[in-house]
């Protein structure tokens, strides 16, 4: 049986991770290493209405942004410190998975340290710019002196466009340090920045999104289609190492949204966990509700997700070495 805990509140969240609980009680954390309103704290929000019915004891799920680092902070805090009860998970950026292939000398973050619950989606990412920039392809902002922005290094908002600039020659910057999507935007809206790599469709599709935004490109290892005429980026490119290392760069997006618990979780935790995301997605008043807010959900199991991590890290070594290159 799954021992969930009830953390102190109010508290500053960065303690609340660390803090010891009061008592055994009905209380979830779902934590999300970005800040409100962007993909990641939609799709946990759909998981927290639905989530707690499918697990023992029926407990209150309750969602709290933990941003910082491109969700780099919060995947070290359950990495280092986090609870083994079942009672923190947290849904962190999917290319931090690749952070030992990037970095493997000072990885700051190794996925081997944490356990891999599921992965709440496997759809592409695309590039966007407000119209208001004047730039309608992609060849153009790749040559062009704009900017880009990302949460951090090892988001993917960051991979993606240094991978693509690599691969493509551009000459852009990519400005970092952003809590999430939603500051990214603003900051496209303000004309600080042009361009925001790893926007899923379920923010493109959101409100007046395609109304405002031109999409320039689709990134992905398998093409879902055109949303309107954006090329696929993985197509650009013809040399086979160039293309090969493009392609474990954006590998992350078969393990987009994943969500993750201390690494000392007992594995019948763990294992309750996983059939508790399963069971959820199977749920027709979850399936309803995700159709209703917009949200795309393509369940990967945790044990899938780990032995596919595994297997990114074994790749090619040359291919390994020039992903690592695009990404610096």
């Amino acid at each position: 049986m799954m021992n969930f805990r009830k953390f102190l509140m109010p508290l500053p969240l960065a303690t609340l991770a660390l803090a010891a609980p009061v008592h055994a009680g009905d209380t979830v954390a779902l934590q999300v290493g970005y800040g409100p309103g962007g993909s990641f704290d939609i799709m946990a929000r759909l998981f927290a209405d639905h989530l707690g019915k499918h697990l023992d004891g029926n407990p209150t799920v309750i969602v709290e942004n933990v941003p910082g680092a491109g969700s780099l902070k919060l995947a070290k805090m359950i990495a280092d410190k986090g609870t083994a009860d079942g009672s923190q998970i947290g849904t962190i950026s999917g290319a931090l998975g690749l952070t030992p292939v990037f970095e493997p000398e000072n990885p700051g973050f190794d996925p081997a340290n944490v356990r891999y619950i599921a992965s709440a989606s496997r759809e592409s990412s695309y590039c966007i710019t407000p119209k208001s920039s004047g730039i309608s392809s992609l060849a153009e902002f790749v040559k062009s002196n704009g900017k880009a922005g990302a949460t951090g290094k090892t988001s993917s908002t960051y991979t993606y466009a240094a991978a693509i600039k690599s691969a493509l020659g551009g000459s852009y910057d990519i400005v970092t340090g952003f809590d999430g999507g939603n500051e990214i935007d603003l900051a496209m809206e303000r004309g600080d920045i042009q361009v925001r790599c790893g926007i899923s469709l379920t923010v493109v599709g959101q409100a007046d999104m395609l109304e405002r935004y031109v999409i320039l490109g689709e990134i992905g290892t398998v093409s879902k289609g055109p949303i309107t005429d954006e090329p696929f980026i993985l197509d650009l490119v013809t040399d086979p190492t160039e293309r090969a290392a493009l392609e474990l760069v954006f590998s992350s997006t078969q393990m987009h949204h994943p969500y993750i618990v201390s690494k000392e979780t007992p594995e019948e935790t763990v294992a309750a966990l996983r059939k508790a995301f399963s069971d959820t997605v199977a749920d027709p008043a979850f399936v309803a509700d995700a159709k209703t807010r917009g949200v795309i959900v393509e369940l990967t199991d945790g044990a899938e997700v780990e032995a596919r991590i595994e297997a990114l890290r074994n790749s090619d070594p040359a291919i390994v070495q020039r992903a690592r290159e695009m990404v610096q």
